[in-house]
């Protein structure tokens, strides 16, 4: 039996977006040790990449709780960890299903941090500090759901970005320069192979195709488990058996279009970097964000001061599949290394 509980919660999602549910996980540590007095209870937010899902965190998290339970610390404990999909991902996508065939425009970045906001705003949380964790699409989802909150009340104590996908605008011509064509991205993701006549069938041809082949293999399973579900559905719906894709081809195409909003969620760490700690985990493989694009991230002069950056080698933008010990590790250290006291916790 895994040291993990997961708790499954689906909450009401926002009228003026459709109403589309929000499917949400908390993890929890079974023998998770009694917070001493005055420590501070630590609560994680965990976002998703575009076209995964909020198990893709779990590797991690699992990691991360067996770090905490064989060098407990008195000044802190992560008593739970939240996850939660995009509704056009995963079980959401799912649950969804029906309103997602009327909306081609699929979800924006917007439309997705409202999502997540509300689980914020949902009383759920138990956590005294929470601390957000956003791999690729998921680190524009957090910058831009801080848009809601003054700068002086942000309702976390801090951000870590794993892989974070900022890229404006202007970083387009730079990546077709170096062959990494946005529209070929899009493409891609339109004319996947999505259907498998099983679940063992579709493990055993991505185990040999990247990116997956580069993956830890709990992490392939559980892509397997959370990614794919059962044929028919409403986009195959003569299909007689199989699987097929949780995020549709279709949906995952337009996720890629939005790509202004990852410029406003860059322009947003201007503000967000000088009030809270913001951290970043980063690949040494430049395979789908260029190191100019990295760079550009981080870049000091734009007012983009990071806390700590950490840099895992021989991985690339999904780091958090093909090492998630290190990325564990990472944010363990980040987690130990910070200052702890009180409600207003900062790390």
């Amino acid at each position: 039996m895994s040291d993990i509980e997961a708790s499954e919660f689906t909450l009401p999602g926002i009228v003026a977006d459709g109403g589309l549910k929000i499917a949400v996980t908390r993890y929890r540590h079974r023998q998770l040790p009694n917070v001493p007095p005055g420590g501070t209870r630590v609560s994680l937010l965990c976002v998703h990449a575009v076209s995964y899902y909020k198990e893709s965190w779990l590797p991690a998290l699992e990691c991360l709780f067996e770090l905490q339970s064989k060098a407990p610390d008195d000044r802190f404990t992560t008593i739970e960890a939240w996850s939660v999909d995009s509704p056009n991902h995963g079980r959401a996508a799912i649950a969804n299903e029906a309103q997602l065939m009327n909306l081609p425009q699929g979800i924006s970045a917007y439309q997705w941090a409202r999502a997540v906001n509300v689980l914020l705003k949902s009383g759920l949380i138990q956590g005294s500090s929470i601390v957000g964790l956003g791999h690729s699409a998921g680190a524009c989802v957090l910058s831009l759901l801080t848009l809601d909150y003054p700068l002086d009340k942000l309702p976390f104590s801090s951000l870590i970005f794993v892989e974070p996908g900022f890229v404006p605008q202007e970083m387009f011509e730079h990546l077709a320069a170096l062959g990494i064509r946005y529209d070929d991205i899009i493409a891609m993701a339109k004319t996947r192979k999505d259907v498998w006549p099983s679940r063992a069938a579709a493990r055993a041809w991505m185990s040999t195709r990247l990116p997956w082949k580069r993956w830890k293999p709990r992490s392939l399973d559980l892509f397997i488990e959370h990614g794919l579900r059962d044929l028919p559905t409403m986009t195959y719906p003569e299909a007689q058996g199989g699987v097929t894709l949780c995020c549709t081809r279709a949906q995952e195409a337009v996720g890629y279009v939005y790509y202004k909003d990852a410029g406003d969620g860059l322009e947003r760490l201007k503000d967000v970097c000088p009030t809270i700690p913001v951290h970043c985990i980063l690949g040494d493989r430049f395979d789908i964000i260029p190191e100019a694009a990295k760079a550009n991230i981080v870049d000091e002069r734009q007012g983009r001061k990071m806390a700590t950056i950490t840099t895992i080698q021989g991985c690339g933008h999904l780091v958090l599949m093909e090492d998630h010990q290190s990325v564990a590790r990472a944010i363990w250290d980040i987690l130990r290394n910070s200052r702890w006291g009180g409600k207003l916790s900062r790390l």
